[in-house]
């Protein structure tokens, strides 16, 4: 092998690291963005089943 391929195999390898880390990074943001769009769609849900729960205090004196 010359040097020149030498060159040409590091600089692969090097972009094929960064492309893996990118990946791993769209990835995470994904996984956070969907947990927070389920733990929105549970306080909706459970809103739901008690639309009315906490908004009219009865108070007798």
């Amino acid at each position: 092998m010359d040097i020149q391929g030498l060159g040409l195999s590091s600089t692969v390898l090097s972009n094929a690291n960064i492309q893996s880390s990118v990946g791993m990074a769209l990835l995470d943001k994904a996984l956070e963005t969907d947990q927070a769009n389920g733990d929105a769609l549970t306080n909706m849900l459970e809103r739901s089943v008690n639309p009315l729960v906490g908004q009219n205090i009865d108070i007798r004196i």
